[in-house]
């Protein structure tokens, strides 16, 4: 028989992604307790797999701490894409803002522009015309 250990000093992980305990060989045979690492579903579920002895651990963990450390990576680049993202599109909605405000104060240019003119238009014809009243006034009295 082979049993379950409890303990998994290397901290492997099996295909399900679970820790794979460190079990012994309880067979009779040239493996007899020899240790080993295994998927942590069997003997009581459909197994992944994943064996390794625990003497050949070493280049597995240290491979399975490289996707350890890249999945992290991964996890936070997704995340800062995810903070991009949200920031993009606050910056979308200060843009729109901002053209709205832009146009509006170029409508804004525009009528003061028009109504200066107006003004400069009527000054000029009250101005005419206090010429022409004060002429006819001198005309008059002389």
């Amino acid at each position: 028989s082979i049993s379950k250990g409890n303990s998994s000093p290397a901290k492997l992980v099996c295909y399900h992604n679970e820790f794979a305990p460190l079990r012994t060989v309880r067979y009779d045979g040239p493996t007899k307790r020899k240790r080993f690492y295994g998927c942590s579903y069997w003997p009581e579920q459909i197994t992944c797999g994943f064996f390794k002895w625990a003497d050949e651990v070493d280049d597995i963990r240290d491979l399975q701490q490289i996707i350890v450390e890249k999945d992290e990576t991964i996890s936070d680049l997704e995340h800062q894409v995810d903070m991009l993202k949200q920031e993009m599109e606050v910056m979308r909605d200060k843009v729109k803002k901002l053209k709205a405000k832009k146009e509006k104060l170029f409508e804004e240019v525009e009528e003061i522009g028009s109504a200066t003119t107006e003004t400069m238009f009527e000054l000029k014809e009250n101005n005419t015309d206090k010429r022409l009243m004060l002429t006819l006034v001198l005309s008059f009295s002389l």
